[in-house]
């Protein structure tokens, strides 16, 4: 255990499920940020867990096994990495998903990192949260191995419904008292910290001023978030169900698509992000196994 909690840069923490696709673009996403990562395999059956454990091998992630918990694993995984983070002495940490990508709007390129720590260090905030900007399937039917932030530009305006619901990160001190408490559930569900509110910043306004300023344009930062991809991503992810919440609560398929399929706004990459976001995607290629590059297809591409 590592006393004080020395590390300054920010961990994100997620659970994956089948996200051999899509990985490798997301760490190079949030490596390009500045972030550290550590992921929960919960594959049961397939290639991910090959994948993760060679980008864990060659540097890229910390890899957690979390292929035991097959019911809504999500909560109890997201506490098991707290105390991870806690232990190897992070000052702060994140949950995000593996569709689910932290984009500064105000400040320099790939300055992620950079911006969740001057918010956690303003005096009396422990908690950050950043906005979903929801991107939709601009009408693609099928896969194909572009990148996920270049196949999809097109995202839903600032006053959708699901551009409420926000990712947050937090002090780990701050945490503490009720980890304590709660040792395996203390986080109740998967969009912020049980920090109160006057505590936590939303795009820099504090939680309990921002319920009626929710309409407005994001401001300083944004979650970009590829929830629903092609049809034919869509269909596979809405299969294999969540982490979080049970089946008899979760939306259905038409559900799903009328809140996250949004379309209305083209906000693509610019040439240079994408540049960086390949020449980083490349650098991780090259560190791993041709064979293993073979598992990233998604299955159903995979069982043709």
């Amino acid at each position: 255990m590592r006393f004080p909690l020395s590390i300054d840069r920010p961990v994100i923490c997620a659970i994956m499920k089948l996200e051999q696709p899509y990985v490798i673009e997301w760490i190079a996403w949030h490596k390009l940020h500045g972030f550290d990562l550590m992921i929960a395999d919960n594959c049961l059956a397939g290639p991910q867990t090959a994948v993760l454990s060679a980008l864990r091998d060659a540097g890229w992630i910390q890899l957690v096994d979390w292929r035991h918990d097959r019911s809504q694993p999500q909560r109890r995984a997201y506490s098991h990495l707290y105390w991870r983070a806690l232990l190897q002495g992070y000052r702060y940490l994140g949950f995000l998903d593996a569709d689910e990508f932290l984009e500064p709007l105000d400040g320099p390129p790939w300055s992620g990192a950079e911006l969740v720590r001057s918010l956690l260090r303003r005096r009396g905030v422990r908690s950050v949260a950043f906005r979903w900007a929801n991107f939709g399937s601009d009408g693609r039917e099928a896969y194909d191995d572009e990148l996920v932030t270049v196949r999809f530009p097109r995202r839903g305006r600032h006053d959708a419904s699901t551009a409420r619901w926000k990712k947050a990160f937090a002090r780990v001190s701050s945490c503490l008292p009720k980890a304590l408490r709660s040792p395996t559930l203390f986080m109740a569900h998967p969009h912020g910290f049980p920090i109160g509110q006057r505590r936590t910043l939303v795009d820099g306004i504090t939680l309990d001023r921002h319920q009626a300023a929710m309409p407005m344009e994001w401001k300083l930062g944004w979650i970009r978030h590829y929830a629903v991809k092609s049809r034919q991503e869509l269909l596979s992810k809405h299969a294999r169900g969540g982490g979080f919440t049970p089946a008899s609560e979760a939306p259905s398929l038409e559900e799903y698509i009328a809140s996250r399929d949004q379309n209305d706004i083209l906000e693509p990459l610019d040439d240079a992000a994408i540049e960086a976001l390949r020449a980083k995607v490349a650098e991780i290629v090259r560190s791993l196994d041709p064979a293993i590059l073979e598992q990233t297809r998604p299955l159903f591409e995979q069982h043709k």
